[in-house]
């Protein structure tokens, strides 16, 4: 059965790749209060019939369509950023790491995929102190997963042994070079130490890495690392699940740990589909990150590279944003230009950003007066190789699913469900 998703009033898009040639890759531009979770992500949520990772900023989006995906066949599942302790299930990022049997390796390139979620290039024009200490947490996890048995393959084992640096770790490093010379864990930590002739400069980066690992060592996320009952991304690309992660619009201290699940959630499903015939999910995903890059310090690593990659494999994300400078922050201008060029549909809702209404204006052809004060319920559509198009923004309580949101039902309509005509049915 073909499956839409919905725009804007009137404005709906297949989600079959094959027949439109388009990816279903969107982004979503507009401020606080401009309709990006009324007028897209959940309308989208209930037209579902794919997979869903979804951003829950402020948890509200379970607890309204939760009970509605369940009715539909979904498995959903939460992960809580903001009360760890309390969590409903697990997230171990070490879990994540492949281990090569024929090698009889871990996976390098995870390893270091986790260090660059927590050691985020900050300071563009000087990163070598992000880099050095990117080197060192890349050693510590290695050892980790190489040397300790399975139940402490966490990051807090990885702090633990950041506080023995200088003296019992560098013990620990030089028997394992005896014993595995090719450990991953040594070369890392060989060409650290090639690098950190100067005590100075050792105590930098320690400092700089401790306190990167600060946020992700306490008892709460203990808890999640250890929770019984772990996420596994694979099965959202095996059957219907919706994944809700909650995380904070005020506390940004996990923003780097949410970054990491995001990372690893699209690497887990591109290598799920490379294992199928024909390199395709069985159920397509699709990553709907809200507050996408509110954190100028923390960003997904690669996405601009994943993104490019994701639609043949029946992946796709859909962006959503405050404004573009918003995006130039954490990605930098050639980064946020290849996340926005593989975004096949842009959906712009208003606001006040001046940056993001010349681009703005210039897509659409108009002046950037004409976009800056376009009335409140307006909206720029653009998709790729079709005219743009200014629309109305979707009015939720006209989709056939509102009356199931738990919250709104006393404002729900009344005896038969309401279906405009341009709607595609859904299939129960």
């Amino acid at each position: 059965m073909e499956t839409y998703r919905i725009l804007a009033q009137g404005q709906t898009v297949s989600n079959d790749t094959w027949a439109t040639g388009l990816n279903n890759n969107d982004l979503i531009i507009g401020p606080s209060g401009a309709g990006k979770t009324r007028g897209y992500v959940l309308p989208n949520i209930l037209q579902a019939s794919e997979s869903l990772i979804v951003t829950d900023t402020k948890g509200t989006l379970r607890q309204q369509a939760g009970a509605v995906l369940e009715r539909n066949g979904y498995t959903v599942r939460e992960i809580d950023l903001t009360d760890c302790l309390r969590s409903p299930c697990g997230y171990n990022p070490l879990r994540y790491v492949r281990y090569d049997e024929q090698r009889d390796r871990w996976n390098e390139q995870d390893i270091r995929t986790i260090a660059a979620a927590v050691v985020p290039v900050e300071n563009h024009r000087d990163p070598f102190w992000e880099y050095a200490a990117r080197m060192v947490l890349e050693s510590l996890i290695g050892y980790v997963l190489e040397c300790l048995p399975a139940n402490e393959h966490t990051l807090i084992s990885a702090a633990k042994l950041l506080a023995e640096m200088g003296g019992l770790f560098e013990r620990l490093m030089l028997e394992l070079a005896e014993l595995d010379p090719d450990s991953f864990a040594v070369s890392r930590y060989k060409l650290y130490k090639s690098m950190s002739k100067a005590e100075k400069m050792y105590a930098s980066v320690q400092g700089v890495l401790a306190e990167k690992l600060s946020g992700l060592t306490f008892d709460g996320v203990s808890a999640l690392y250890n929770h019984p009952k772990q996420l596994d991304f694979v099965d959202a690309g095996w059957e219907k699940t919706a994944v809700f992660l909650h995380i904070s619009d005020t506390d940004r201290s996990m923003d780097c740990l949410a970054a990491l699940f995001y990372a690893q959630a699209l690497q887990a499903l591109c290598d799920f589909a490379d294992l199928g015939p024909d390199n395709r999910l069985k159920v397509p995903v699709r990553l709907i990150l809200d507050d996408f890059a509110a954190a100028a310090d923390s960003c997904i690593p690669d996405f601009d590279k994943i993104t490019s990659v994701i639609r043949s494999r029946e992946i796709s994300v859909s962006v959503i944003l405050q404004s573009l400078s918003q995006l130039e922050a954490s990605y930098g201008h050639a980064r946020a230009m290849t996340i926005i060029n593989n975004c096949d549909h842009l959906l712009y809702l208003g606001g006040q950003d001046v940056e993001t209404a010349r681009y703005i204006s210039t897509k659409a052809n108009k002046s950037i007066n004409t976009v800056l004060n376009m009335p409140l319920d307006a909206a720029w559509l653009f998709t790729r190789g079709q005219e743009p198009k200014q629309v109305q923004k979707y009015d939720l309580s006209q989709h056939p699913r509102y009356h199931g949101l738990s919250h709104e039902r006393e404002i729900a309509v009344s005896g038969k469900e309401h279906e405009p005509d341009w709607l595609p049915r859904l299939g129960e």
